[in-house]
């Protein structure tokens, strides 16, 4: 192999490794994610979104980087294990991602129901308070 096509292996190596890294961090922020959908701490969740976005903007620039050299390099047993670790990252992230998604579609109905609950509640209420008469001397008056 030559000095280029082992720097290149190198420094693809170094790349993919990154990736994996950021990928776990990706995997414990979903995994956080479910524990904060269970306990309704909507606004740590939503933290949480923008640091995976922001995890995920990363690995698109370290991916910009490494794609010319996956092309352009020979395979390589240690690329192809970083690849592998890689998948499986990103199998389990997605796994956990498809079971926030199903939490919070339940979160949005259940709540859209007792919404609608409440404002079916409310316009019955409503209905009665008109027929009450409301005038100060209702209230004024001294019984």
């Amino acid at each position: 192999m030559s000095k280029t096509a082992s720097a290149d292996t190198e420094k693809l190596s170094k790349l993919l490794s990154e990736e994996l890294e950021l990928y776990g961090q990706i995997r414990k922020l979903t995994e956080k994610q479910t524990e904060l959908l269970a306990e309704d701490d909507i606004d740590a969740f939503n933290i949480s979104l923008e640091q995976r976005e922001a995890l995920i903007e990363k690995i698109k620039g370290l991916h910009q980087e490494s794609n010319p050299l996956m092309h352009s390099c020979v395979s390589d047993d240690k690329i192809d294990k970083l690849k592998k670790k890689i998948r499986i990252e990103l199998e389990a992230c997605s796994k956990n991602n498809d079971k926030n998604i199903s939490v919070l579609h339940e979160k949005t109905q259940d709540h859209t129901k007792k919404i609608d609950e409440q404002s079916s509640k409310r316009k019955g209420i409503g209905g009665y308070a008109q027929s009450v008469p409301n005038t100060p001397e209702m209230f004024d008056k001294k019984t």
